[in-house]
């Protein structure tokens, strides 16, 4: 089995940070356009590659939530 692919978007700063597995690769000022880009990363990825992947928020210290699943 394939393990899953995690999106999680971080609180950093001013912004929010998008990390794919553990590299952190964007950062956007709004938490939204955060959220639509891990999604539209995500379901781009199983669709076209079959890749199971997941959106995930990082809740700083608490339990990360998650928010999307494919796959």
């Amino acid at each position: 089995m394939q393990q899953r692919l995690m999106f999680t978007i971080v609180s950093a700063c001013s912004g929010w940070q998008l990390y794919e597995g553990d590299q952190g690769r964007l950062w956007f000022a709004s938490r939204s356009d955060a959220m639509e880009t891990a999604d539209l990363m995500a379901t781009s990825l199983h669709e076209n590659h079959g890749i199971p992947t997941a959106v995930v928020m990082d809740m700083a210290g608490c339990e990360s939530v998650m928010l999307n699943c494919h796959g």
